[in-house]
């Protein structure tokens, strides 16, 4: 190959003849360039040293006068001080919750020596020289580059408990350059101020530990419920393994990772025993008894591994189980006050929270807090009952691995409920789970997302009603659809042929639901619940697949997200955002805090398509629907809902061994001025027997006949409104016009019923008979054995037909609800 005649090599031969000349250009003029480089140095060292200090000098008054507060803690004066409660009012006044910061005290210099175990398990993991070092381990920070070096990745940091302190003092948030050479003016002055107990001491009552826990004596009563100064080795090992990472180390959110912290720790405080503060009081043998001790320690936590669907490892304990019960002296409605608390802790400082007595006024209503309780407690019993009820067939007919499955389901099955005013976005009442109690617990209502089933149609209806596709008189086709691939099944065998558009969201018809949602657009769908959702479309776009089940409820919704979605119908079509608090005060009525209820709502829907959505949902408690509620005779109806149903997948393979069930039981329900959301279910999917009206429906209807009979209720379902409608009275048996007739024959009557103007219902056309044709739906034909679906209620509130089913089979919900890890268990 000729060399010279390469382009390659030639560009190769001029760039090597360029550094050559470079290096020897610098060689030539090393001193000049050496001393430009020395004074370049310089100028930026002083530039970066200077610009720090500046900003040292804006902050050491705060940095001082939090310092003091914290060495107030330490000192031995510490008990005169009594910090302040917040108080946690309902809308009506009452107290229905009071927390403090702290409502212990703090670990203070003069019983450092109680927290012998914990300070030893600290000075191994985090600072082994920390009390010969002044604020800066020179010898760690280059350990730590070194290794970081040879394991090419930020494995292991180099600050001392001074530094660490200073940065907690400091919060200056972004790390850079400025800040750490800051934070590195402020650790000086720490170590020239305070004593090198006064510095532990603050260091451990301010070091964050996870789940909203500062300083270790709070950490110990969260995790352990004991106080620090009682912590065993192993527990002051997993609260010292939260410290480098609390998000990512805590028990409660990564178990596995902690417990792989726990056991480093515990061989650094094997090898370091010299920085137990009393050396005599380490167990014997210590080192050779780490893995028995462990052992001992999963026995008492009730640790387990498990495997789940792919083989990763996964655990549960009882680590942080109870952690909420410290939190409150007060607390009538723990899911909703524990969401007060995080908020509160977030907005107000240290300071704030202690010095100051915060009252908390809140939307929620504590007697209809009390009713959803008992509604959802006695809901969900009766489910259980049917499992108990169905583990003794399974025992009685020998099938002993059936009854041990039904067994495990029983005691995790749970409910959660929320219920709202539209017009405000004010919430309530709020149940998170089953088990009413202070402990801490899953709050499902707003953070488990799970598939809605058939109670998504409202919106469907909706969307199709505002772009004038069919209006609730229509004639539509319940047939069998084969819509590029996608062949929805119904509820019952076969199909009824042509029906109205109020008939088929009554009887909650399947393949209406997807041929409405082909025509109004999946895109213009997913647009429209990102708008009431009130989150960006490209979040909308990952959680809910561009597909027609979507009609039928396969996106995942929290109970919170589906009675925003009902709420904003109710509302007008106007966006409604959730509210729990009013203001805060302290108790002087001095106001820190405030909020608009329902500010500047965005019009999202066309508000004549929501009331016809509404005057359609009706449709669905009455005779011709999936739950009839029966009523007394001349009394206005003025309820509206929607059952949701989702059917466990019939797989033989499956944990669940193929037991028969439905795995997300929903009602949402509408009245004047309130929308509430039921959901009925296991965390993990596991089948159950029940319905979305049978159940879900049944906890609806015990709960809101308790407020209207207690309470009072408002006379007007859908609030006024200015549109393009007309109120016209309608047939329900065939969509047409009522006429004063004498041959006009109507069984179910429906008056002031919402339509557009120019898109009236017909009139009845050749009418030649004294009554109607019957109704197809009023029978509906070709029923399987074990899906009765109408479910019926009288007005005292007893069912008088059975369970329905109002089921649809859909792909399995993606569960990864964090923290559900947490069984509870039969009051």
């Amino acid at each position: 190959m000729n060399y010279k005649n390469n382009s390659f090599y030639l560009i190769l031969e001029v760039l090597i003849g360029h550094l050559t000349d470079l290096l020897r250009f610098l060689w030539n003029k090393k001193n000049q360039v050496l001393t430009i480089g020395f004074l370049v140095g310089i100028f930026l060292s002083f530039f970066f040293l200077a610009g720090a200090y500046v900003v040292w000098s804006g902050e050491e008054t705060r940095v001082h006068k939090s310092l003091e507060k914290y060495r107030s803690e330490v000192s031995n004066f510490y008990d005169s001080f009594q910090p302040k409660s917040v108080k946690i009012l309902d809308r009506s006044g009452k107290v229905m919750g009071e927390f403090y910061r702290r409502n212990f005290r703090p670990i203070r210099t003069d019983n450092l020596r109680k927290h012998n175990v914990i300070v030893w398990a600290v000075l191994s993991s985090e600072d082994r020289e920390f009390f010969s070092h002044s604020g800066i381990n020179y010898t760690a920070i280059l350990r730590a580059v070194v290794t970081n070096l040879v394991q090419f990745r930020l494995s292991q940091g180099g600050s001392t408990i001074s530094q660490q302190l200073a940065k907690l003092t400091l919060n200056l948030g972004k790390r850079n350059l400025f800040n750490k050479l800051t934070e590195l003016y402020c650790t000086f002055y720490i170590e020239s101020q305070y004593s090198k107990e006064e510095i532990l001491a603050m260091y451990l009552n301010q070091i964050f530990l996870g789940e909203g826990n500062t300083g270790v004596e709070e950490a110990a009563r969260y995790y352990f419920r004991k106080p620090a100064s009682e912590l065993s080795p192993e527990e002051a090992a997993l609260l010292v393994g939260i410290i480098p990472a609390p998000s990512v180390y805590n028990p409660v959110r990564n178990l596995g990772i902690a417990l792989s912290r726990q056991k480093r720790v515990l061989y650094d405080m094997a090898r370091n025993q010299e920085l137990h503060p009393s050396q005599k009081d380490i167990p014997v043998k210590f080192s050779d008894s780490i893995e028995v001790n462990l052992k001992r320690f999963r026995t008492i936590y009730k640790v387990k591994e498990s495997k789940d669907e792919d083989g990763n490892p996964k655990y549960s304990s009882e680590i942080g189980k109870y952690g909420a019960d410290k939190d409150f002296r007060v607390n009538l409605a723990p899911d909703f006050n524990a969401e007060i608390r995080r908020f509160i802790l977030e907005k107000f400082s240290n300071e704030d929270l202690e010095e100051r007595g915060l009252l908390v006024y809140t939307t929620l209503d504590l007697e209809k807090q009390r009713f959803a309780e008992e509604a959802l407690r006695i809901g969900v019993d009766s489910v259980r009952a049917d499992l108990s009820k169905q583990e003794l067939e399974y025992q009685s007919k020998g099938k002993a691995d059936l009854a041990e499955v039904t067994r495990g389901i029983l005691p995790q099955l749970s409910g959660s409920m929320i219920s709202l005013d539209p017009e405000t976005g004010d919430v309530e009442a709020l149940v998170g789970g089953y088990k009413i109690s202070n402990v801490f617990r899953f709050n499902r209502a707003e953070e488990a997302k799970r598939q809605p089933g058939s109670t998504i149609k409202a919106l469907v209806y909706a969307l199709a009603f505002e772009k004038r596709i069919v209006n609730p008189s229509s004639k539509i086709k319940d047939e069998k659809l084969d819509i590029s691939g996608y062949s929805p099944k119904n509820w019952y065998k076969g199909y009824k042929g042509e029906i109205t558009v109020r008939q088929a969201l009554a009887q909650s018809v399947n393949t209406v639901s997807v041929k409405l949602l082909h025509e109004v657009g999946i895109s213009y769908f997913i647009q429209k619940l990102s708008a009431i959702l009130s989150i960006p479309e490209e979040e909308a776009e990952q959680r809910f697949q561009r597909n027609l089940s979507l009609a039928l409820g396969s996106g995942e919704l929290s109970p919170m997200e589906l009675s925003t979605i009902y709420a904003t119908l109710m509302n007008g079509g106007r966006r409604v955002t959730p509210r729990k608090i009013i203001k805060i005060t302290d108790m002087d009525g001095n106001e820190f805090y405030n909020t608009i209820p329902n500010e500047a709502a965005e019009q999202i829907l066309d508000p004549v398509a929501c009331a016809m959505a509404i005057n359609t949902l009706q449709s669905v408690l009455t005779e011709e629907g999936t739950m009839t509620l029966k009523r007394k005779e001349g009394e206005p109806f003025l309820y509206a809902g929607k059952t949701g149903t989702v059917q466990s997948p019939k797989l033989k393979s499956s944990k669940w061994k193929g037991i028969k069930g439905v795995r997300d039981v929903w009602f949402a329900g509408l009245t004047p001025r309130n929308v509430t959301v039921v959901w009925v279910g296991h965390d993990e999917g596991a089948p159950f027997p029940g319905s979305g009206s049978g159940v879900s429906g049944g906890i609806w209807y015990r709960y809101i006949q308790n407020v209207k009979s207690k309470l009072g209720m408002g006379n007007q379902l859908i609030p006024s409104f200015v549109g393009d409608f007309v109120k016209v009275d309608v047939c329900a048996d065939d969509g047409t016009l009522i006429e004063n007739n004498p041959e006009y024959v109507c069984k179910v009557p429906l008056y002031a019923q919402y339509y557009y103007i120019g898109d009236l219902p017909p009139k009845r056309i050749g009418f030649n008979k004294s009554e109607p044709q019957p109704n197809p739906l009023s029978q509906p034909n070709n029923l399987e054995e074990d899906d009765s679906e109408i479910s019926t209620y009288n007005a005292d509130g007893s069912k008088t037909q059975p369970a329905a089913v109002d089921s649809v089979e859909l792909e399995p919900p993606l569960i990864d609800n964090r923290r559900v890890r947490y069984n509870e268990e039969n009051p």
